[in-house]
């Protein structure tokens, strides 16, 4: 099997240089070398609902150490609609991955703090996921979009203000987007529908908040997935992360 890659990107508009570099690498992260995050100084207080007073679970894995420290999230509550573009007659099926993908994730959540559901249109998507075969359906923000080669690729671009939330993305057909994350996967990049699935399990992993891969070869956010659903390392480094401060939200 030909090797995958997945990638996070997450950077500050070319007209406000970063004090910081970070980047993600991998399905989301994919263009760390040369991803600049402008978001890591930003300091957010959050009110009570965004961190309950419960007990979490350690981190299995640091959740930041693609993005220099940075940890964003969903706003606690937030129903995520997502979008997937499909092709008739496509060698490998998108649509089953994300909501393989839709359905493993949401059963990580140790409340309700997200919820990911399929959208009705693609102006109320928060997520859009496409193959890298189809036309781009969003135009990238003010950042970079640098997917390059890689097998899967989560975008998301940090706008101005305090706290700090991803810029919204125009349609690419023109109209307005609820869009904030964009995953472009790759299916030139595996040769089977299984490792298709677990290059967008780990892209939507990244696009929940999971700015890092795990150093286990076992878990859905290696770098290099055979996972096709989130390991309790995984879980438990989500769950985490759900429950801090964030310095971004998505």
């Amino acid at each position: 099997m030909r090797s995958r890659h997945s990638s996070l990107r997450a950077s500050r508009p070319a007209s406000r240089p970063a004090s910081r570099p970070a980047a993600y690498t991998g399905a989301l992260i994919g263009a760390l070398r040369r991803a600049v995050c402008g978001v890591a100084g930003a300091t957010l207080v959050l009110a009570a609902c965004e961190a309950p007073a419960i007990t979490r679970p350690a981190a299995a894995y640091n959740p930041t150490t693609l993005t220099g420290g940075l940890l964003y999230r969903w706003r606690s509550g937030t129903t995520v609609h997502v979008w997937t573009v499909t092709e008739s007659g496509a060698p490998m099926d998108l649509a089953l991955a994300v909501r393989q993908a839709i359905t493993q994730w949401n059963g990580v959540r140790q409340f309700a703090e997200f919820t990911l559901v399929p959208a009705a249109t693609i102006g109320e998507a928060d997520i859009v996921v496409y193959d890298r075969a189809s036309a781009a359906p969003v135009l990238a923000g003010s950042c970079p979009f640098d997917a390059r080669s890689a097998a899967g690729y989560t975008y998301f671009c940090p706008g101005s203000g305090v706290p700090q939330r991803a810029q919204p993305l125009s349609l690419a057909a023109g109209g307005t987007s609820a869009a904030r994350v964009v995953i472009r996967v790759d299916r030139g990049r595996v040769d089977a529908q299984r490792a298709y699935n677990a290059i967008v399990a780990h892209e939507f992993g990244h696009a929940l908040g999971i700015g890092a891969h795990s150093d286990h070869a076992d878990d859905l956010m290696f770098g290099l997935p055979t996972a096709e659903r989130p390991t309790a390392r995984d879980a438990a480094t989500l769950r985490f992360l759900l429950g801090q401060p964030a310095g971004l939200t998505l």
